[in-house]
């Protein structure tokens, strides 16, 4: 089931002389989580537009500029997360989850669908996407505390494989988190060239290998549900003919990225690993 968008204003009463009418003010708790009121979902699309269209000159055709909201039509089919600070949204990101709806076309095109549910039901898909944080927010916990939302949805729901598109200047971010190329570099309309990526959930040892933060969220004892680790690995490297520069481009990135990561990984101390633990545990 999508989120029940109830929304439930506070009313502030006015101060004689200067207001004829209540005032009404959304007040927005601090946090991280799936938006399920209206006023939260409002400030996941806000914050799209204040990045994307003012910040960055994107989807500026798709967003209703006088309410400084960005939204589309696969919203209807999504799941939002926000982060909340001091009543205003700080990041946000949107799910696609087969488990709630049929992935579209253009699902298909963008994210190669097809490639896992030969496989998998779809179901055990989810799609990322739309995934930013405010200016100041950025070197902080947020964007990490979203990503636990989406893994503690992805384990409760059994998911075995996560996707996204990736822009080149974030590559290494997603590598690090444990995200694999899959497919050629392809063109997301209103982005630009974008990597198509997946992170095999059940794939535990290869999450630990490379210092993935999800290895701090989850053991192998919540991963009972993944019994495609070995096809799935296969589907991300497997080489085709028609295709041979990418799956050598790809595959290169990640042996590339693996060997500077181990040798990172080396200095690293358990303490560094305890303490973001403990970190993600009070947020």
């Amino acid at each position: 089931m999508l989120p029940n968008l109830a929304f439930n204003p506070v009313k502030i009463q006015p101060i004689a002389g200067l207001h004829s009418q209540p005032q009404t003010v959304n007040i927005l708790k601090d946090g991280v989580r799936f938006a399920e009121t209206k006023a939260e979902l409002r400030a996941s699309y806000q914050l799209r537009h204040k990045i994307y269209v003012e910040g960055m000159n994107r989807f500026s055709d798709k967003s209703n500029h006088e309410l400084k909201e960005l939204q589309d039509e696969h919203d209807k089919n999504a799941r939002a997360i926000v982060a909340i600070k001091k009543n205003k949204p700080i990041g946000t990101l949107r799910i696609f989850w087969g488990g709630d709806t049929n992935f579209t076309q253009e699902h298909e095109k963008t994210y190669h669908i097809s490639k896992f549910t030969s496989l998998l039901q779809a179901k055990k898909i989810c799609i990322v996407e739309r995934l930013m944080v405010e200016n100041n927010a950025r070197g902080s916990l947020t964007i990490l505390r979203m990503y636990q939302e989406v893994m503690n949805f992805v384990l409760k729901n059994r998911v075995e494989v996560v996707l996204l598109n990736c822009e080149q200047h974030h590559m290494n971010s997603y590598l690090k988190l444990g995200f694999r190329p899959f497919a050629k570099q392809t063109h997301y309309p209103g982005i630009g060239p974008v990597t198509p990526m997946a992170l095999v959930v059940g794939d535990y040892k290869y999450l630990q290998s490379i210092g993935s933060s999800f290895s701090q969220l989850i053991n192998e004892e919540n991963l009972n549900h993944c019994h495609h680790v070995e096809s799935l690995k296969k589907i991300i490297n497997h080489d085709t003919k028609s295709d041979s520069k990418s799956s050598y481009d790809k595959n290169t990135i990640v042996s590339n990225f693996c060997a500077a990561r181990q040798k990172l990984l080396a200095k690293r101390t358990k303490i560094a690993d305890s303490k973001l633990r403990m970190k993600l545990s009070v947020c």
